[in-house]
């Protein structure tokens, strides 16, 4: 059977200008050639537009997709009405507030006033004392207590400026009261332990010398006071080692008193 045209191998250019200028017996086929020419130039046509896509393609730079973040809301301004709201939302925080200290009353103020001038009244009973300007001390000290009744201190000082004018009864009173306010009180102690033992209290006044000694073991003043009231109740050996004692740290009149309870 003759070829048709699909079984006819396609012609090349070469072949279909040959067939136009050498035989025009052939006009069919080459027209039909003519046809296939066309299909294939589209063809290369279309070949080559490929191609020079691909070729841009390779050509043009690297194109980068860059993702940005996405932009953050901003800030609302709080009004005041917000800022009370946020407030409350907050937990309070556990720390306790710092107590501050109540106003003193009245009362508190004129106590504090009182014991300020009483206390510089004894100071100045003090010094009077020292100087054995006995009756301005005891009316510093009088003035003292007048300001402030709980003054220990301006107690024992009075009671002592009677004991040394020798008025053992007036002192008694105060010495008692200072050792109230005050128990371990020295100098009241020693004193009123003197008092007793001039009103003939001797155990009292034991009892109020030992208490000082074992407070104060090196009180000279009160290791002769008690050897001599040992010495009165017949405690001979007692009263030797007190004044002994007494001699040792150089109290003035131990060792005349010391001397005496040996010949005795």
């Amino acid at each position: 059977r003759s070829a048709g045209p699909a079984d006819r191998p396609p012609l090349s250019h070469g072949s279909v200008h040959r067939g136009l200028t050498n035989c025009s017996a052939h006009e069919p086929a080459l027209a039909m050639g003519g046809a296939c020419c066309r299909e294939e130039r589209e063809a290369e046509k279309l070949a080559e537009r490929d191609d020079m896509d691909v070729k841009a393609a390779h050509d043009e730079p690297p194109v980068f997709v860059v993702q940005l973040p996405a932009p953050t809301p901003a800030k609302q301004m709080k009004t005041p009405a917000t800022a009370k709201a946020s407030s409350k939302s907050l937990p309070k925080s556990s720390t306790p507030k710092r107590r501050t200290p109540d106003a003193p009353t009245p009362e508190e103020k004129r106590k504090e006033r009182a014991d300020k001038e009483s206390i510089a009244l004894q100071k100045k009973g003090e010094e009077a004392f020292e100087r054995r300007n006995w009756d301005d001390a005891a009316k510093y000290y009088t003035e003292a207590i007048e300001a402030n009744a709980d003054n220990a201190v301006a107690y024992a000082g009075r009671a002592g400026v009677r004991v040394r004018s020798g008025d053992f009864a007036a002192a008694l009173p105060d010495l008692d009261q200072a050792l109230r306010i005050e128990p371990q009180n020295l100098y009241a102690l020693r004193d009123r332990a003197e008092a007793r033992a001039k009103l003939g209290d001797l155990d009292g006044a034991l009892e109020d010398y030992n208490t000082k000694l074992t407070l104060a073991p090196g009180d000279g003043r009160a290791l002769c006071g008690r050897g001599e009231t040992r010495l009165q109740k017949g405690d001979r050996e007692g009263a030797i080692s007190d004044l002994s004692l007494a001699v040792r740290l150089t109290y003035p009149g131990a060792q005349d008193k010391l001397t005496a309870a040996k010949k005795g």
